[in-house]
């Protein structure tokens, strides 16, 4: 067998394009202050650390790669130790290699202010416990934006218009403006519709209320609870795809910002965005889903590897100027064509 065969793949959300990165370590530094002064570090691990039990942190103290930096010397970490003010506890994480996806990050627009990417789909906004480098962080880092910070949030498999700010002085007012909802949202939207509930032409709002799941096995889950959610929809036309049938081509504009919003509305109104592994599946599906997210026995029960959720179109004040700029992404060819 070839070398070149022996090279692994990238995920099917990632696309060919995907860059493997092998040597993936997070560093984490935690100065010891008044506050901690002879502590154990077991304690402390355990104390920086969110969700991580006393045990765990034991375990890291002995085996894990610790440095604690003293002085300017390196004391060898045990888990009984006493720290001292004034010392760094470092500790680097080892993660799993990660495929990024750079050259698929469109910039769409920049200027003093601003810096605009078409975010793809598979990539996080910020990092995860699990994910380091596949960021858009990450991205603005690695191309020198070195102040530069996203000033709001995309799911991880929605693609399109993400906004960031160039420097570290505009992040404050920018979340602010997301914060109270006044940037003018257009999402595009290919949903499942088998019944032909959207025909072309036909506009409706959906303003059923949303809340967080309560009393079910996924949490994860929006359901209608005491939130107002306002989602508008307009069908501009259909697709039909080989297997899975017809997909309404949709356009949605949110005037509220909940969780999941657009797809739980659309779910709610018996069309779930096709590949969708979290509304319209059942919780089996899903957290199988989480725990092979590569399988192809299970991408071959959805329409894309992805949900077809793309944020087409973003008009916002302009931070400097405040005259409305608008900011759009090309729908990606792999769920709309070209």
């Amino acid at each position: 067998m070839s070398r070149q065969q022996n090279q692994p793949k990238p995920p099917p959300i990632a696309g060919s394009s995907a860059v493997l990165i092998e040597e993936n370590v997070r560093e984490r530094h935690f100065p010891v202050d008044s506050n901690f002064s002879g502590w154990r570090l077991d304690r402390f691990l355990s104390a920086r650390l969110a969700r991580l039990s006393r045990d765990k942190a034991n375990e890291i103290a002995k085996h894990g790669d610790v440095t604690i930096l003293s002085g300017g010397q390196n004391r060898k970490p045990k888990p009984s130790m006493k720290l001292q003010v004034g010392e760094v506890v470092v500790l680097r994480e080892h993660l799993e290699p990660e495929w990024i996806q750079d050259a698929q990050v469109e910039l769409l627009y920049e200027d003093e202010d601003l810096v605009i990417l078409n975010k793809p789909a598979g990539m996080l906004v910020h990092e995860s416990a699990s994910v380091r480098l596949n960021t858009i962080q990450g991205y603005l880092e690695r191309h020198g934006y070195e102040e530069a910070e996203a000033v709001h949030r995309l799911d991880r498999e929605t693609s399109g218009v993400l906004i960031c700010a160039r420097t570290s002085a505009r992040v404050p007012e920018l979340r602010q403006l997301f914060a109270s909802d006044h940037p003018d949202k257009v999402y595009r939207a290919l949903a499942l519709d088998q019944d032909r509930v959207w025909e072309p032409g036909k506009k409706e709002t959906i303003t059923v209320p949303l809340g967080t799941s309560v009393g079910e096995e996924l949490d994860l889950r929006m359901r209608r609870g005491e939130l107002s959610a306002t989602t508008h929809v307009v069908a501009l036309g259909e697709l039909e795809h080989s297997e899975f049938g017809r997909l309404s081509d949709l356009q949605v504009t949110i005037e509220t910002g909940r969780q999941h919003q657009i797809r739980v509305h659309l779910e709610m109104a018996g069309t779930p965005i096709a590949g969708d592994k979290l509304y319209g599946q059942t919780d089996a599906f899903f957290m199988a889903t989480c725990d092979r997210p590569d399988d192809p026995a299970l991408l071959l029960q959805l329409p894309f590897p992805r949900h077809a959720l793309h944020a087409w179109r973003l008009t916002m004040p302009h931070p400097r100027t405040r005259k409305p700029v608008t900011f759009t992404a090309p729908l990606p060819q792999e769920l709309w064509g070209s």
